[in-house]
């Protein structure tokens, strides 16, 4: 049997997300990168969503995402199926090329409005073809900027060839040699658009390690409107932009947040989402840690998944 054979057998079985299809996948040579790369790009329809993904499949994460119709991070989506409904505001800040936008775009439906935060312009580029062969227009407001305390311009480092790994922090002389580009960004403060914009009901934040400085720009929109907020909790991400997991923390707790680490476990034959609740000092490495305001209505809608 070909390695096409294999493949085409074990996204059929991932598709489904059945036990051990990681396995399967592994064992059928989809996570060797060398394997796929002069792979072509692929155009299907993700099975959460139903809008078409323009895949490059020699990229890892989006080679996940073809294999299993959806984008791979499976607790941040699991969370905005829950929490995020029909007509309301999101933002996806570090959008990259609109794995979250889209799912976030079909949870708020044609009465929400999600903004979409992407100051790559590769990664940029990728997005709007993705809002635009969806006809998403009316739904998303695309912002090619980054996010931070002060506006200004300031350096986006691309750390290896993923678009997902561009930050605004200084990049330690031992990772220099991994920069694959650098593109001088418009910074802005999201307070200075947020503010102008209805309620915001739900935040995503993914700016590797840049998460202090979009808290401290986005702060009076959080005092007005209390969203909930997913962010990517890195240490040594963090470090490099300046900042720590205990500020980071200390950062939403005075603003009245509660912190919940983001996990999944299996139930038969489907995931379920897991809240735990966090304690800053046993973070996991690359933990996805949701912050929420006890009064908040959408912590009651979540209470089943707090253990």
């Amino acid at each position: 049997m070909n390695r096409q054979s294999l493949t085409r057998i074990a996204r059929a079985y991932s598709l489904l997300e059945l036990p051990a299809w990681g396995q399967l996948l592994n064992w059928a040579g989809a996570f060797d990168d060398e394997l796929w790369r002069n792979a072509p790009r692929k155009r299907i329809r993700g099975k959460w969503h139903g809008y078409l993904m323009s895949l490059d499949l020699r990229n890892w994460s989006e080679r996940q995402t073809y294999l299993l119709g959806r984008f791979y991070d499976l607790p941040t989506q699991l969370l905005i199926r829950h929490a995020l409904k029909q007509g309301q505001h999101f933002a996806d800040i570090g959008a990259n090329i609109g794995m979250i936008t889209l799912l976030a775009a079909k949870q708020v439906g044609a009465t929400g409005c999600v903004e979409a935060f992407e100051p790559n312009p590769v990664a940029f580029g990728h997005l709007c073809h993705a809002v635009q062969a969806n006809d998403l227009h009316g739904r998303v407001r695309l912002h090619s900027v980054a996010l931070s305390e002060a506006p200004g311009r300031l350096i986006l480092s691309v750390v290896t060839d993923h678009t997902g790994m561009g930050t605004l922090a200084d990049i330690p002389e031992q990772q220099l040699a991994f920069i694959s580009s650098r593109h001088e960004v418009e910074v802005i403060t999201g307070d200075s658009l947020m503010l102008q914009r209805p309620r915001l009901d739900g935040v995503k934040v993914d700016v590797e390690g840049f998460e202090c400085h979009v808290f401290a720009g986005l702060a009076e929109t959080l005092r007005r409107d209390h969203p909930w907020i997913v962010a990517e909790v890195v240490p040594e991400h963090l470090e490099r932009a300046g900042k720590s997991e205990q500020q980071l923390f200390s950062q939403m707790l005075a603003l009245g947040y509660e912190a919940f680490a983001l996990r999944t476990q299996r139930r038969w034959l489907t995931h379920r989402l897991r809240l735990v609740p966090v304690d800053p000092r046993s973070l996991k490495h690359g933990q996805d840690v949701l912050f929420m305001m006890p009064g908040d209505p959408t912590r009651k809608r979540l209470q089943e998944f707090i253990s």
